[in-house]
Parts: structure tokens; C-alpha cells; sequence
């Protein structure tokens, strides 16, 4: 057989599209004597694949098919995250065009709030607003001391658990 068919056929081989009838004719071939140099390592492959044939009992290292499975795993997430990047773009450029839309419509419904350029009054009167200011004020003023009393308290409690604590490891000494 000449070598270009050869070749073709150790390309298909080595792609794992050849049929058994096309390794036979492979393994013919290199396992005769009469190799050109230029198909050594191949030989030595054939050669190799021919004694694993005989051989009955094939050992197979400690933990291999549990590094396959992983190596193929990595494999399909490799894969899947080429897709993932193409969602990714779309979902950045949906998430400009959402925030575009929001801006715009802040924009519109200010203008809409809005008298000649100024914003209306709440209050018709000074006197009206000072008193609600005031009352705003004074709730969060009783706010605040009520929050402030809780955070006493809870001064109290960590002081009393520490002079516990420290009672404790004065008397095991």
C-alpha cells in the first residue's frame, strides 16, 4: 500500500473515525519489518496496541476512570461557559438599556412635578411648616432616646456578663 494512503488512514486513525477493517489494514501494515523511517513513532504505537491485545489482565492505575469523569466534567463546564458569555452580553446590554428607561422616566415625571422651573410648597403658610418641622423633629428626637436607652441597657448587660466573667477566672487562679 502507498504511503499517502497511509497516511490518510492514520489521520482517520488518530481522529478515531477508521472502521476495524481499516485498523487491520494499519496494523498490516506497520507491524511488518519493512517501516520507512518516517513512520517510526506510528510503528512503535502499533506495536504497542498489538501487545496490549495479548496481554489478558490490563491494569488500569488507581483512581483513573475518578480523573476521567473530572477531566470530561471540566470539559462540558469549559463548554457551557462559551455559551454562558453570549447570555452574559445580553444581559449586560439589557441591563444599560433598563437603566436608560428608568432614567428616563425620572426625568419625565420631574418635569412633571415641576411649576415654571420651580418645585410646589407643601405648605401654604410658614407658620403651618414650622409647626410640622417641629413635630417631625420632636418624633425623631423620642426616636433617638428610645434607641438610646436600648443601647444602655445592652451596655449594662455586657458589663455585668464581663464582671461575671472576670469573677470567674479571679477565682480559678
Amino acid at each position: 500500500m502507498n504511503t499517502d494512503n497511509i497516511r490518510k488512514l492514520l489521520d482517520k486513525f488518530y481522529n478515531g473515525e477508521t472502521d476495524a477493517a481499516e485498523e487491520r489494514i494499519l496494523e498490516d501494515f506497520f507491524l511488518k519489518d519493512d517501516v520507512s523511517s518516517g513512520f517510526e513513532t506510528d510503528r512503535k504505537v502499533f506495536i504497542s496496541l498489538a501487545t496490549l491485545k495479548d496481554e489478558k489482565d490490563i491494569v488500569l492505575p488507581e483512581g483513573m476512570d475518578k480523573r476521567l469523569s473530572e477531566k470530561i466534567d471540566m470539559w462540558e463546564r469549559q463548554e457551557k461557559s462559551g455559551r454562558r458569555k453570549r447570555y452574559t452580553l445580553y444581559r449586560y446590554i439589557s441591563g444599560v438599556a433598563a437603566a436608560v428607561f428608568v432614567g428616563v422616566c425620572i426625568h419625565w415625571f420631574m418635569d412633571a412635578d415641576k411649576d415654571n422651573g420651580r418645585m410646589k410648597d407643601t405648605f401654604d403658610s410658614p407658620q403651618d411648616a414650622y409647626e410640622a418641622t417641629e413635630n417631625a423633629l420632636q418624633l425623631f428626637a423620642e426616636a433617638f432616646n428610645k434607641g438610646d436607652m436600648q443601647v444602655e441597657k445592652a451596655r449594662e448587660a455586657t458589663r455585668n456578663i464581663k464582671e461575671k466573667i472576670d469573677n470567674i477566672k479571679n477565682f480559678r487562679k
